[in-house]
């Protein structure tokens, strides 16, 4: 015979961290009958805030003699020792109980039955599934509303209504399977979503009930991805308000993860969504800055800062802004120091001729023509089938566009006529610079073609 533990709870707040457990009430049931029942009013440790007695009418003078959780812990563990633990919104009051046994330094886990899922699936149809509707919509009694003991008993009614259904084996067997996904998916979501996720790299999003995007997020493997979202009890209201927030869950593949990084950018900055914080943050990057100092030499200072707008040329990497000036200084013969580089010591207070200044600016005016100069280049990954490739136009650095195409492409022109220009953003010109330096130091496998160097693709004149 398969044991039931009915249980519900009352607390001092919504969320298990930093709130505490005022009364427990717990139910053994086989399924079709009421075996035993138990109940106790718990000191929380802390003061009942009012609007919590307002709901409950449990006040600090009826806990002040009750047990405190961890003189019931071992009675409570007995009731609950080879049960199913069954509760309606049962991660409610599941984190709570293992929240306070986990204080206590014990480890305690035991497999878990929703009845708000159990309801979907076998009492379809209703507007609400919240106890309180059901309750009056299937002419179940509670004398007792937001009392332990009162909601612990309405719900056995409910738990033992669904059970005499034709389908409640089945449905219950199935999530009490061990990895069942009901039982650890957030309340709304249906399992559905979470199958058809792929195992590929791509875009994942999580919506509101309206389907509106409150969180976007990217993966190599997205289904493994979402997954981890869901580990873990709900410990903070934060996290409990996210997931309660969850209706719909949707993804799409990219081919690969870069094309998935700069797509997640992408739709980010399209939605800005509620719990999507660090895209929210301008990037720093190191600028090359141009001054004339006091004796008429035309310099570069390098900055690290968040705008650009006085910059000739900018890195996200110091080392890669430096690195770029090093070689425009050996090619011109120019003194590191007045390039923002440090000095070698060549130009001195006496040697600020007009003949040294004006061969040093004129080294400094070839550098300026050559950081305007366009050094674009064309990055082909990995499509979402073989019939395709993904191609990324970069300019100087800066994403310009970037698109899936299956068409053959022999010239580098030919390029603006299919890949869409889009407005980009500082992250997804970060996450190509990136992508270049794993392709430099071999963690990465894409191919690149740089106009200046030639005209013809990679790959023998194809994308794919």
């Amino acid at each position: 015979m398969e044991r039931f533990a009915i249980v519900d709870i009352e607390t001092t707040g919504s969320h298990a961290r930093g709130h505490g457990i005022t009364e427990i009430a717990v139910i053994i049931t086989d399924g079709t009958i009421e075996v035993d029942r138990w109940e106790t009013l718990v000191d929380p440790g802390l003061p009942i805030p009012a609007h919590i007695t307002k709901l409950t009418g449990i006040d600090n003078t009826m806990v002040e003699s009750a047990p405190t959780f961890d003189a019931i812990a071992d009675e409570l563990e007995d009731w609950l020792a080879d049960a199913v633990f069954v509760a309606h919104n049962v991660g409610f009051d599941y984190a709570f109980i293992r929240g306070h046994f986990e204080t206590m330094g014990r480890i305690w886990k035991r497999p878990k039955l929703c009845t708000v899922r159990m309801a979907r699936k076998l009492l379809p149809g209703h507007a609400s599934y919240s106890l309180g509707r059901l309750c009056n919509d299937l002419g179940i009694p509670n004398d007792a509303r937001h009392r332990a003991m009162g909601d612990c008993a309405a719900t056995v009614d409910l738990f033992h209504q669904m059970m005499r259904t034709e389908r409640a084996l089945d449905v219950v067997g199935s999530m009490l399977k061990r990895g069942e996904r009901e039982s650890w998916l957030p309340q709304h979501v249906p399992a559905s979503d979470f199958e058809q996720l792929p195992t590929a790299p791509g875009v994942y999003r999580f919506l509101d009930r309206k389907g509106t995007p409150i969180y976007i997020g990217m993966s190599h493997n997205v289904r493994h991805r979402v997954r981890t979202h869901f580990n873990g009890d709900m410990a903070s209201s934060r996290r409990q308000a996210f997931l309660r927030d969850i209706h719909r869950i949707e993804a799409e593949e990219t081919g690969s993860a870069l094309l998935a990084r700069l797509l997640e950018d992408e739709l980010i900055r399209k939605h800005w969504p509620l719990h999507n914080r660090a895209q929210k943050s301008v990037a720093m990057r190191t600028a090359i800055i141009p001054y004339t100092d006091q004796k008429g030499f035309n310099r570069f200072h390098l900055k690290r800062q968040r705008h650009i707008k006085q910059a000739m040329r900018w890195f996200y990497r110091d080392e890669d802004a430096r690195a770029w000036l090093h070689r425009h200084a050996r090619e011109q013969n120019l003194d590191p120091e007045l390039l923002g580089l440090g000095s070698d010591g060549r130009i001195s207070d006496r040697d600020a001729s007009d003949e040294s200044v004006a061969q040093h600016n004129e080294g400094i005016t070839a550098i300026l023509q050559a950081a305007r100069q366009s050094e674009r280049m064309a990055i082909i990954e990995k499509g979402r089938n073989q019939h395709e490739s993904a191609v990324i136009l970069v300019e100087n650095g800066v994403v310009h566009g970037w698109c899936y195409t299956e068409e053959t492409i022999e010239r580098f022109d030919q390029l603006e006529e299919i890949v869409p220009m889009k407005s980009g953003s500082a992250t997804s010109d970060a996450i190509v610079q990136h992508a270049l330096q794993e392709l430099a130091a071999g963690k990465s496998h894409f191919r690149v073609w740089e106009q200046a160097a030639t005209k013809k693709p990679p790959g023998g004149g194809l994308f794919i």
